[in-house]
């Protein structure tokens, strides 16, 4: 089964660098068209199909993201009515709010029925809980029709069909590579005035850190951003098929969470479900080395030991190593480029950034099989079941999703002054690039579409590619495994709120006696129904291997 889902979901990145090379109805050949006009080969998908029909009556869609709001997306929101007036007569208002605000702010308008057409949600958000509670509207329809031919030519068939819920599509999933690389980003030339070498672990990683905090002392060592460490020194299954992991909030994979679970070696039988602050006793049963409460969730304490290097307001969603002077920064391999040019921008080009990848040593090294995944996109935008724009929302998408000049006004900018295309697939940075910084991830990757930034040094290029390909990456247990939070709903809405407010703490390691922390949470968490929602866990994972899942 494992190997099936393997080569389906590299039938499926096969099928998405087919269409790039073949053309993506003007996914070639349409660089440079700065006045939006579609070429012959991407006339349909311009929304100029059908120059006759009349325009349709005016809409304005509201779009809830998280993050920073791009400088000049205003700019590029006037080009993007200039050019799909005829076709569109649509207009887009963005809200953005920090990640934490935006995921409680979500659980609000669903709960309320607050008008929004648009919203990022993700597995490791709130997407499969609110898919249970029916807010979201299912987009089956839209894919694999004629009716909307930038949608059929930028999702393949299997890629639709493996990011399905419970049989339907909740979500347009948006992925580049399955996994965006964690990374610490090093300040190069500090390392270098530090007559240090190249950093290639953990233990040089802290060296550095000290040196910094020593010799620099107006720098923050480590300046970490809104997700705190986020998974440096977590734990990883490294191929195992007896357990799934889920050391912080984020890999939740139970209603929100963190229950990992371990299954009997032949893979048919659940054998327990243990979560933060349990007691030993949950995990005695768990294949070693996993096995004991430490295993899983002590890296905890490392946060405690390494929180002497970070900032002070390490949950600020505006920190990192570029705007806290920092001598490191927590992020992803996709943002080096982004954060070196901002660097640069800010302090001269003599600054540079190089990246350590955190995840494991098997994946620093590049090897293959070595990087975690379910195969489905780690990231995704649905519309609430209560927008009343469904229709004309999914029209914008095709709109976006028909040509490579419409997805690189929104993903890239104004072309020639966000950017400037380098090839088919490339792009090059401008000196405007940073007032024009969209987060791909939370409206416009496509693999068949979004570009590669040409500007990068050789290490990262060398870490993007390995990204790329499938058989660098392990399939983990359960991946096809949806949990429905519908018959413990309630104790879910009591619990996840006390979990969530610890995690805060506890991901940058604010709290020295993080245990017992963690053992006081989990005894809220008992009183509020922990019990209940772990036996509906071991019900639906029996039940789902009971069926065949792997």
């Amino acid at each position: 089964m494992k190997a099936k889902m393997f080569m389906a979901a590299t039938l499926v990145m096969v099928l998405f660098l087919m269409a790039a090379c073949s053309g993506n109805n003007g996914s070639t050949g349409t660089n440079g068209n700065a006045s939006g006009k579609p070429s012959p080969s991407s006339s349909e998908t311009a929304g100029t199909s059908n120059p006759d029909a009349a325009a349709p009556d005016p809409v304005t869609l509201k779009f809830m993201l998280f993050g920073d709001k791009p400088a000049d997306l205003d700019k590029v929101l006037a080009k993007f009515e200039e050019v799909s007036k005829d076709s569109l007569n649509t207009k887009l208002e963005f809200e953005y709010n920090t990640p934490q605000d935006h995921r409680q702010k979500m659980q609000l308008k669903m709960s309320t029925g607050e008008a929004v057409d648009v919203m990022f949600d993700a597995g490791w958000m709130n997407l499969y809980n609110h898919v249970s509670l029916g807010y979201y509207a299912e987009l089956d329809k839209y894919f694999n029709n004629d009716e909307y031919p930038g949608l059929k030519a930028a999702f393949p068939a299997e890629f639709v069909e493996a990011n399905k819920i419970n049989g339907h599509l909740y979500t347009i999933p948006l992925t580049y590579y399955y996994t965006d690389l964690n990374v610490i980003s090093i300040r190069k030339d500090i390392r270098e005035e530090l007559g240090l070498g190249p950093i290639t672990t953990l233990e040089e990683l802290e060296v550095y850190l000290q040196q910094v905090q020593e010799k620099k002392p107006d720098y923050t060592p480590l300046a970490l951003g809104g997700r705190g460490f986020h998974k440096l020194f977590t734990p990883s299954e490294n191929g195992r098929t007896d357990i799934r992991l889920a050391a912080i909030g984020s890999d939740s994979f139970t209603g929100g969470i963190p229950f990992s679970v371990a299954l009997s070696e032949d893979g048919k039988k659940v054998i327990g479900a243990a979560t933060l602050g349990d007691p030993d006793s949950e995990f005695a049963s768990f294949p070693a080395p996993f096995n004991t409460h430490a295993s899983i969730y002590g890296h905890f304490q490392k946060r405690v030991d390494w929180s002497k290097y970070i900032n002070k307001d390490a949950l600020a969603p505006a920190t990192g190593v570029v705007s806290d002077k920092g001598g490191a920064g927590e992020g992803t391999i996709g943002g080096i480029s982004r954060d070196r040019q901002k660097l640069q921008e800010a302090y001269g080009t003599g600054l540079d950034i190089e990246p350590f990848v955190y995840e494991s040593d098997d994946v620093r090294n590049m090897k293959p099989g070595a990087i975690r995944t379910d195969f489905r996109a780690n990231n995704s935008v649905v519309i609430p079941a209560s927008s009343k724009n469904i229709d004309r929302t999914m029209k914008f998408f095709d709109w976006l999703f028909s040509s490579k000049a419409n997805h690189d006004l929104f993903e890239l900018g104004i072309e020639g002054e966000h950017w400037v295309a380098d090839g088919d697939n490339g792009y090059k940075t401008t000196a405007n690039t940073t007032k024009y910084q969209f987060q791909p991830y939370e409206l416009t990757w496509n693999p068949s579409l979004s570009r590669l930034n040409s500007d990068q040094d050789p290490a990262t290029m060398n870490y993007l590619q390995y990204a790329l390909d499938n058989k660098n990456y392990f399939q983990i247990a359960l991946s096809g495994f949806i949990f429905d939070s519908k018959p413990v709903a309630t104790e879910l809405a009591k619990i996840k709120p006390k979990f969530d407010e610890v995690e805060q703490i506890l991901k940058v390691g604010y709290e020295k006696n993080w245990l017992e922390m963690a053992q006081s949470l989990n005894k809220q968490m008992r009183d509020s129904g922990l019990e209940t929602v772990r036996a509906e866990v071991l019900k639906q994972v029996q039940a789902y291997l009971d069926a065949g899942g792997k």
